[in-house]
Order: C-alpha cells, then sequence, then structure tokens
C-alpha cells in the first residue's frame, strides 16, 4: 500500500476510536473561539489578521528574493567529485505529438553534461506518433548517448501521462531516475547540478526545477508566461524555501526509482491526474527530503487563446482544490488585489489611514517586486515591457474570478476527456 493510502488509512482508523470527550473538545474549543471574538471587537480583531496575513505574505515575497538571488543570480559551482563518484541515471522522457520547438526541449537531455553514465527512454503511446520521427533524428545526431523509444500504454489508472510511462518505469536499470516533460529546455548541467545535491545529503529523496515559461506569442501564453515566471514561481521558490510542507511541480524531477517503489511505485499514482503532487507527498510523509538546484524548467508556452488559458487555470485550481485543500482556500489572500484591498481597509480601520493611497502603495510596491523578480531570474527583459505589464495586470484581474470559477465545480477536462474530481484526490473518466 502507498504511503498516502497509508495515510489515509491511518485517519480513517483515528476517527473511528473518537470519542464523546473528543467531541465535547471540540465544542468547547469552538465556544472558546466565538466568546474571545464576542470580548473584543470582531472588525478590529479582522483587521489585525488581515494585517498580520498581510506581513507573512511580504516575508514569503521577501524570502523568493533572497533564494533568487543565493540559487538563481549566484549559481552554485559543480561539486569537485571524480567522474566515478557521480552514479548512472536514467532519463525518461513521456512523448504524445510533437510540441512547439520540440527538437531543442529533448535535444537538451542527450547535451547534459554529466561525468557519469546516463541514458535516456522516450516513452510513447502510438507507433505512429509523429514525435519518433524527432527522437530518432536526435539518436542518429547523438550516436555516443544511449537513448531508446517504448511504444505502448499500460492502463494503471486515468492519468495519460502515468500510463504512458510506466513502461519504462520498469524497464530502466538505474536508481536514479530524471522524470522530464517532453516541453521542458533544461540546462546542460542541471543533471550534474542535481546529482551533487543527492550526493552531498543522502536523504534527498526528489531534486526538482522550478516552471519558467518563454516564447509568448498569444494573448493566452502572455498571461501564462506573466502567471509562471512572478506568482508561481516566486510562491514555489517561497514554499519551498520555508520547507513547512511538498510543494512540488512534475515537469522535472530526480527520483530515487527505489523510494518510489517504497511509496508504492509510479502505477500506484495512476489514479491522480496531480501525480506529482501526490508522489511529492507521498515521500514527504516517508521522510525524503526535496532539494532545488539554481536551474530552470524553462517550457516554450503552447496557450493559443485567452479561453484556453481560462481554461487551464480553471482545470489545475480545481485540481488542487482536492490535493491540497487548505492552500487552496487560501489562495485569494496570496493575491495583490484582494489582499491589497483588505490591508487598506485594516489599516482604515486601525489607524484611519486613507484607502485610496494605502492600496495604491500596496499595489504598486507588490508590482515592482514583481518586475525585479522577474528581471532577475530571467537574466533578461521580456520582448517588450509593455506587453508583460499588460499581461501582468490582466493576470492580476482576472485571478479571483477564475479561482472562483474553479471551487465551485467538480468536473475537469484534460486532453479532450471528462474527469470527476473526488474529494480524496482520486477521478473517474466520465463518458
Amino acid at each position: 500500500m502507498s504511503t498516502h493510502n497509508l495515510t489515509s488509512a491511518g485517519l480513517s482508523d483515528s476517527a473511528s476510536h473518537s470519542s464523546p470527550y473528543a467531541a465535547t473538545a471540540q465544542a468547547s474549543l469552538l465556544w472558546k473561539v466565538a466568546d474571545l471574538f464576542l470580548q473584543y471587537n470582531g472588525p478590529q480583531l479582522a483587521a489585525y489578521v488581515v494585517l498580520v496575513a498581510a506581513a507573512f505574505q511580504w516575508f514569503l515575497i521577501f524570502a523568493s528574493h533572497y533564494v533568487l538571488q543565493k540559487r538563481y543570480v549566484t549559481k552554485r559551482p559543480f561539486a569537485d567529485r571524480p567522474p566515478s563518484d557521480y552514479p548512472p541515471v536514467s532519463i525518461i522522457r513521456p512523448l504524445k505529438g510533437v510540441d512547439r520547438h520540440m527538437r531543442r526541449t529533448l535535444e537538451s537531455s542527450f547535451s547534459q553534461q554529466y561525468p557519469g553514465p546516463f541514458e535516456i527512454v522516450f516513452a510513447v503511446e502510438e507507433p505512429n506518433d509523429p514525435a519518433i520521427a524527432v527522437v530518432n533524428e536526435l539518436i542518429q545526431r547523438y550516436p555516443k548517448v544511449p537513448a531508446r523509444v517504448l511504444v505502448g500504454r499500460d492502463n494503471v489508472g486515468i492519468n495519460p501521462k502515468v500510463n504512458n510511462m510506466v513502461k519504462a518505469f520498469a524497464q530502466v536499470q538505474n536508481d536514479l531516475l530524471w522524470i522530464c516533460d517532453s516541453n521542458v529546455y533544461t540546462d546542460c548541467g542541471t543533471l550534474r547540478r542535481s546529482v551533487d545535491l543527492t550526493l552531498d545529503d543522502r536523504r534527498v529523496g526528489v531534486v526538482h526545477h522550478v516552471v519558467f515559461s518563454e516564447s509568448p506569442d498569444t494573448i493566452g501564453a502572455m498571461l501564462d508566461n506573466a502567471f509562471l515566471a512572478t506568482n508561481h514561481c516566486r510562491m514555489y521558490l517561497a514554499i519551498n524555501a520555508v520547507g513547512v510542507a511538498s510543494c512540488l511541480m512534475g515537469k522535472s524531477n530526480l527520483y530515487y526509482k527505489s523510494a518510489l517503489d517504497r511509496v508504492g511505485g509510479l502505477a500506484s499514482f495512476g489514479q491522480y491526474l496531480a501525480e506529482d503532487n501526490m508522489i511529492g507527498q507521498a515521500l514527504w510523509h516517508s521522510g525524503w527530503k526535496h532539494a532545488m538546484t539554481g536551474d530552470l524548467a524553462r517550457q516554450p508556452t503552447d496557450i493559443d487563446s485567452f479561453a484556453e488559458y481560462c481554461r487551464r487555470r480553471i482545470r489545475w485550481v480545481r485540481v488542487r482544490k482536492y490535493n491540497v485543500t487548505t492552500a487552496t482556500l487560501y489562495e485569494p489572500f496570496t493575491e495583490s488585489i484582494v489582499l491589497g484591498l483588505l490591508t487598506a481597509w485594516a489599516l482604515r480601520y486601525l489607524h484611519a489611514f486613507d484607502m485610496t493611497t494605502s492600496f495604491a502603495t500596496f499595489f504598486l510596491c507588490w508590482f515592482a517586486m514583481d518586475m525585479l523578480f522577474f528581471y532577475r531570474i530571467n537574466s533578461r527583459s521580456p520582448p517588450s515591457w509593455l506587453w508583460f505589464v499588460f499581461s501582468w495586470l490582466c493576470r492580476e484581474v482576472l485571478a479571483l474570478p477564475l479561482w472562483t470559477a474553479a471551487i465551485v465545480g467538480n468536473t475537469v477536462v484534460w486532453r479532450g476527456q471528462k474527469f470527476k474530481l473526488h474529494i480524496n484526490g482520486t477521478v473517474e473518466t466520465l463518458k
């Protein structure tokens, strides 16, 4: 049984042993909270809570800039180790169709400057998939890199990516496993820096790389670029720096195959759409540490329209709602407009500050920090600052409406298939 199933079973077992005393204690706690709220001025208490939340959010913003400087602006040099110290690595790249700039993204695996041996295994479902031609061309160009294509599909769950990768997971020979999506480009030193972290600390069970989109050429792609390059990237770095919980996205991750086997194996996560998040939680609760290098998982944006951007954001917020419920419900309070308005109200209520001035100051400072963050992590300006700022503003305005739309539903459409989400994180296919 996998770790996440064990956890669920443990919670159910605990609940079955609850007693009237526990219920009484919970009722007493709720009464004390209500009594505290009544003893003090309710709006005043709410205003202080808002200011605490705002202070915490600004702490995360500054934490993300600290991590940015320490890890991404000042990159860690390679460790001074002999090549014999580096273990062999298997790279799995699942394929389906031809992505934008696919030759460049896949070639980044062949060009890794890794002192030890590594192999590349491409997993594809259909023998006539056009991605195979791209792979074969690269295999011929790099004859010294062991690479092969595995064709077939194992139906172990509803997640098509997991179904596609299971055959590769079963056949690779090495314990260190780098799973990298087909539309991701990585620097030539990414693998070496990632393995260095596992050699530095044997408790590291997963090394992951933050996603960063590039080459936007439609309004939907620009919105996605503004989101991933600022809000998402900033929060991802800050949460992982604080290290209070698992926060992992599965675009480019290095695992121990043996660690994945101990939490149920890759196939056991086929019942989830957000398999990356569930794998991260399972490893975290099993005692494995998460680590990050200063490398970006760069992906060319593939969103063709404004509507597609909205659908994608709604889909993944809706999926996260059942995987990380508390964090998802709190999400609006991490956004500039909602938190800025609440902060302006709290300052007006407590200190009679002008709301318009307070909100404008809050929002402009937030904007400046995001623009600085983007420029520093990307090491260059966007093709057009005007379009990037416009996209950023639109993204901020759309955040709450899209979150609200995501919260009220329980179905998603992914790759043409409709799914129903369940409260335990699993999903079922709808016809």
